[in-house]
């Protein structure tokens, strides 16, 4: 081979790649184009939701718990004066 064919081999070369990087940098801009966000976004938290209500209704035993769990623990100081105030009116605790 030429060192003329070798030269335009390599252009033809460069030339190609050039091409494929351009089309790839276009897929880039649109995948993070401000609509496609929104609309990737959007797609992960409707796909959250649907995930959320699956597990939520294969799981209602639990989340009542932990639901009647982080209610007993904000109201755990009033909870605790009314057994105080209960064990004090019984005569608990002498």
């Amino acid at each position: 081979m030429s060192s003329a064919e070798s030269i335009a081999s390599a252009r033809a070369l460069r030339d190609e790649a050039l091409a494929v990087f351009r089309g790839d940098l276009e897929i880039a801009k649109l995948e993070v184009s401000p609509g496609r966000v929104k609309e990737r976004a959007v797609g992960e938290a409707v796909e959250m939701i649907d995930t959320a209500r699956e597990i939520a209704s294969e799981n209602k035993a639990v989340i009542g718990a932990t639901l009647a769990a982080l209610f007993a623990w904000f109201l755990r100081e009033p909870l605790q004066q009314a057994a105080g105030w209960i064990a004090d009116r019984v005569g608990i605790g002498d």
